[in-house]
């Protein structure tokens, strides 16, 4: 399933099919007031991608920001961020406050959009569980709540 050069389509299907977590979601210290994770997710099929996450207590606006991103071969498959806005490529159009984007390599350009449902903006803790679920990823392993301050 998961082979070949990476392409839209590839990602599209990665993206869509079901994945679970095949290691442990836990956040760890990366510096003054930033947090981070990686973990392992894989396919029915064994296909492994790459999960990982930041938390920043300072970032737009002075707020605390995070973002997440899955990646397969270290290619983006869908990544989000709380940036400010992001201009789509071809004249797709800007958009502003956080959103998602599609894949991403140096043959494919990011393309962004907003997450239908939308992704908390103020839980990171939601913010990831609202991420996996429209990833189509299964939290099978356990998952480190963390308080942020």
């Amino acid at each position: 399933m998961a082979s070949g050069e990476f392409s839209a389509e590839l990602c599209e299907q990665l993206f869509n099919i079901p994945k679970y977590t095949a290691t442990r979601i836990s956040w760890k210290p990366a510096g003054k007031d930033v947090f981070i994770f990686q973990a392992q997710v894989l396919t029915a099929d064994g296909a492994g991608l790459e999960l990982s996450g930041y938390w920043k207590k300072k970032g737009r606006h002075n707020k605390p920001t995070w973002g997440f991103s899955l990646k397969y071969r270290g290619h983006l498959v869908r990544s989000y961020d709380m940036s400010k806005y992001h201009r789509n490529p071809g004249g797709g159009g800007k958009i502003r406050g956080a959103h998602k984007h599609r894949y991403s390599s140096s043959k494919i350009e990011r393309f962004a959009y907003k997450p239908d449902p939308s992704i908390s903006e103020s839980d990171p803790n939601k913010a990831l569980e609202d991420f996996l679920a429209e990833a189509n990823i299964e939290l099978r392993s356990e998952y480190q709540y963390i308080m942020f301050p």
